[in-house]
This record gives structure tokens, C-alpha cells and sequence, in this order.
């Protein structure tokens, strides 16, 4: 367990980060409980696994030789939206789950997958952990909320996590590991292109850049000889119709669990999100020594310039707080700035709710687009990636060469 001379040292040295840790070390542990209230009062979801039921349905047409994609009132809204390829992750919950337990099996796996992944970073942040102290990590990710809706959606984002994991924690042993996390982090993108910002580390390292290349370009391969060039162009159709869904963005007055748009208060959005898609990428090229930086750099950008991003997507954020915070300690920084982030992210809902609800009897009502601003969630990721970029911006040099081609380790 940790050190009570560590304890006393930060009590001594940063109280009001061990304050605030402690605060959101207890909200983790309670909310579990919290989420029970909260749907007994049928504020919060049940245990329902929608997402996985359109997962289910696309490996059953294929087994059965239908299309994969299902159209319906002019669009796909609840059905499979992922890669061709995508769908062999989900054949053995389906082919060897009985079918009243095979959402529940997808959801275990993938948090188990999780939960592994994070006790993986942490001990590679801070040294090897006991086994009470990992069992503590697992009950910590389940009061984190948006872990919590993912799994009752049945959605991706703890597998994405965990993948996530590992690609941090390959990048951080170095030497041919990076092979290794550049395929974790394609394999991240290829089940969903909305993740796309997380690859910024691998233009920092050839090998990592690698890895990526051969295992996207083999899980092409892979698809299109399995599901045929025909499918491939139904889901062009699919990515074209998903780019229509990010258009004007939907207030935060009409508040759904999963609601989060960071950027619906701005005109033009997509520019700015090229634009720092553009920066982040540039950093990455650029910074020195910045590894762990430039990882959590590109997790924590993501969430703000995907185009249109959920709450469930706050689970990436986790390893990348837990990057962040490690590193300001090390560095004697301000590690509570990156612990306010996760917590604002970890109330990012519930919060929005009560803000929407508390403004909507203000003056503030007769402003609606003000209400974007109320986006906890918001705030607290632009803290992380803001960190984050402080942090890699220390790091960068005018480039000498091409980083991958000059470079073989990060």
C-alpha cells in the first residue's frame, strides 16, 4: 500500500493536491452506490447493453450472408457502423456465449482487458503495485462514471482502453516494444477512425510507426478478402453519412447520458479541429524526450477534436490522467491541475445535468449557447490536454530530419 511517509510528505509539501485526490479518490469509491440511487430514481441507466446488440446483429448477417449494414429512415442510427474487419472481434461472444450472456461476457472481457491495461501503467509510472492495491483499481475504474455507461451501453470504450494500455506501456520499455504499440494503436483505430488523434506518438518513432502501418495494412487485407470489396463500399456509405451527424450540434439543454460537445459553442468547428489536430501532430514530430508527454497529448486531444465525440470516450482520459499527474510529481509540477481534469471529467454528466437544470431558471436560460460552457467534462479535458501541451511544448526543437526516418526510439 502507499508509504505513510509518502502520505505525510505530500501532506506536508502539496495538501491541496492530496486533498483533492483524496476527494476524488472517495467519489470513485461511493459512486457505485450513487449509480444504484440514481437508477432506482430511473435518472441513471440500467444494465442494458444496447450498443451489443447492434455488434450481435451484424455477425448473425454475416454468418447468415447478409449485408453487414442496415439502413433505416434514411440513415443507420443503432446499427453496426464499425470496419468489416471489426466484426470478427465479436464472433466469439456470439458463436460460443449462450445468447443471455454474451453481452455480459463482451462486457467482462472488457474490463478485464482494462483493468489489467491500467494496473500495467500505473506500475509502470510507479513501480510494481500489491495485489489489494490493483483489486483497489478495479473498484476506483467502476465508480468512474463514464466506464460505468459504457458498460451498460455494451460499447467499445474499455476494450479501446485497455488496447490503449498497451500501447502506452510497450512505448514506455522502448527498443522493439514500439513495434508493439504502434499495432495496439492501429488496432484502436481501425475498430473506430473517431480515435484517430491517439496515433499522435507513433510520428515520434519510426517503429512505432511501423508496427501501426503493418498491422492496419494487415487488417485491410484481412477484410477485404474476408467480406469482399462489396461491403467495403456499403461502409463508405456509412463514414459518409456519419460525417452529415456532425453538423449542428444539439444543446446541452436537451441532456442525454452520453451527451458531450465540446466544441458546439464554435462556427466552423471542424477548421479548429484540423487546426489542432495540426498542432498536435506537429508537436509530435517535433518534442525530444517526451514520450509518455506525447501519448497523453494525443489521448487527451482526442476527446475535443473527434467530430463527434460521447461521454463513454472520457475513458481514455484515465491512463491518460494517470501519465500526467506521475509526471508532474516527478517533476515537482502541479499535479492537482491534471487531477481537477479527471475529476471534472468523472462528474461531466450528472454535473450537466444539475448545471442545465439550476441555469434553466436564470437569466442565463435567455442565452441557450451558454449553456456549452456548462460542460464539466469540457473544462476538465482541456485541462488534461492543456498539461499535456505545456508540457511537450518544453520538449520541442526545430526539426533536424524527419523523426521517422532519423529516429529509432522515441
Amino acid at each position: 500500500m502507499v508509504a505513510i511517509d509518502t502520505l505525510r510528505e505530500l501532506r506536508e509539501e502539496r495538501p491541496g493536491f492530496l486533498a483533492l485526490a483524496a476527494l476524488l479518490v472517495a467519489f470513485h469509491l461511493a459512486y457505485p452506490a450513487v449509480d444504484w440511487w440514481l437508477r432506482a430514481a430511473d435518472i441513471a441507466p440500467e444494465f442494458r447493453f444496447w450498443d451489443f446488440g447492434a455488434y450481435s446483429g451484424a455477425v448473425e448477417r454475416w454468418q447468415a450472408g447478409e449485408s453487414l449494414y442496415v439502413r433505416s429512415d434514411g440513415g443507420y442510427h443503432g446499427s453496426y457502423l464499425y470496419p468489416p474487419v471489426v466484426v470478427l472481434l465479436f464472433v466469439p461472444f456470439v458463436a460460443f456465449v449462450p445468447t443471455e450472456w454474451a453481452a455480459v461476457a463482451w462486457a467482462l472481457v472488457s474490463l478485464a482487458l482494462l483493468w489489467a491495461g491500467v494496473v500495467a501503467v500505473v506500475e509502470a509510472l510507479v513501480g510494481r503495485r500489491s495485489w489489494p492495491e490493483r483489486v483497489g483499481l478495479l473498484w476506483l475504474l467502476l465508480g468512474f462514471q463514464p466506464l460505468l455507461f459504457g458498460l451498460k451501453m455494451g460499447q467499445t470504450a474499455a476494450f479501446m482502453t485497455g488496447m490503449l494500455c498497451i500501447a502506452f506501456v510497450a512505448l514506455d520499455r522502448g527498443d522493439r516494444a514500439g513495434y508493439l504499440s504502434g499495432a495496439a494503436t492501429a488496432v484502436v483505430g481501425v475498430v473506430k477512425f473517431a480515435y484517430a488523434p491517439v496515433g499522435a506518438h507513433l510520428l515520434a518513432d519510426r517503429r512505432r510507426f511501423l508496427g501501426a502501418v503493418a498491422v492496419g495494412t494487415g487488417l485491410l487485407a484481412a477484410s477485404l478478402a474476408l467480406f469482399g470489396v462489396a461491403s467495403h463500399r456499403e461502409y463508405l456509405d456509412v463514414l459518409a453519412w456519419g460525417v452529415t451527424q456532425g453538423g449542428v450540434a444539439r444543446s446541452p439543454a436537451l441532456w442525454l447520458p452520453a451527451y458531450y460537445r465540446p466544441l458546439g459553442l464554435v462556427d466552423g468547428a471542424l477548421w479548429l479541429r484540423v487546426a489542432a489536430s495540426l498542432a498536435v501532430a506537429g508537436y509530435a514530430l517535433c518534442a525530444r524526450d517526451a514520450d509518455r508527454e506525447v501519448f497523453a497529448l494525443g489521448v487527451a486531444a482526442f476527446p475535443l477534436v473527434t467530430p463527434l465525440a460521447y461521454t463513454y470516450y472520457f475513458v481514455a482520459l484515465v491512463p491518460a490522467a494517470a501519465i500526467l499527474i506521475a509526471g508532474e510529481l516527478a517533476r515537482d509540477g502541479y499535479p492537482a491541475v491534471p487531477t481537477l481534469g479527471l475529476g471534472l471529467v468523472s462528474v461531466h454528466a450528472y454535473g450537466l445535468l444539475g448545471l442545465v437544470t439550476l441555469l434553466s431558471s436564470t437569466p442565463v436560460a435567455a442565452y441557450p449557447n451558454a449553456y456549452f460552457l456548462a460542460q464539466p467534462g469540457l473544462w476538465g479535458d482541456l485541462l488534461l490536454a492543456g498539461t499535456a501541451a505545456v508540457r511537450v511544448g518544453e520538449t520541442v526543437e526545430r526539426p533536424t530530419g524527419f523523426p521517422l526516418l532519423s529516429r529509432e526510439e522515441g
